[in-house]
């Protein structure tokens, strides 16, 4: 199966609510595949850095709220009482651990798409691609630098904490 279509059927399959928020695969694609050979086509960066900034934005947005969200957490697990909130605590702790696991996958399925493409374009014009071509100034990729492992081993460290003290 060709990756385009594997890559729609996964985030259709795995996170529906975040397809809209996924990169453009096909439409970078087709940009590319529009290129005429040895160019340096100006359509298919400008598509390629908003569908960057578009994946950027969502994952900061996602990973900002997960951390307060995990904060949260943490201060209901440190102000349990019972035995009863203690299981909807942990109900809450494996929950939230799921939502973190699909952002992973979410920065995982995009990041195998956007180095596809990056190949590919490559590939068809001949020039190395940097990544400062694509990052401007003022902002920050936080998309390429992920930081989920800190969050899924907090979140497991807390669920630990949990387990031990009930």
């Amino acid at each position: 199966m060709k990756f385009g279509k594997e890559f729609r059927i996964k985030i259709s399959d795995i996170m529906p609510e975040w397809e809209h928020e996924c990169m453009s695969y096909k439409d970078l694609k087709k940009q590319l595949n529009l290129m005429d050979p040895g160019s340096r086509d100006e359509g298919f960066k400008r598509l390629l850095q908003n569908e960057l900034v578009k994946m950027n934005d969502f994952f900061s947005n996602k990973e900002e709220e997960y951390k307060n969200r995990l904060q949260e957490l943490k201060r209901e697990v440190a102000d349990l009482d019972s035995g009863e909130e203690a299981t909807q605590v942990t109900v809450d702790l494996l929950q939230f651990h799921n939502q973190l696991v699909l952002l992973l996958r979410y920065y995982e399925l995009n990041f195998d798409g956007f180095l596809k493409i990056i190949k590919k374009q490559m590939k068809k014009t001949g020039e190395l691609f940097t990544l400062s071509s694509m990052q401007g100034d003022d902002e920050k990729l936080v998309f390429i630098a992920n930081s989920l492992d800190k969050l899924l081993a907090e979140c497991v460290e807390t669920l630990v904490q949990l387990v031990h003290s009930t």
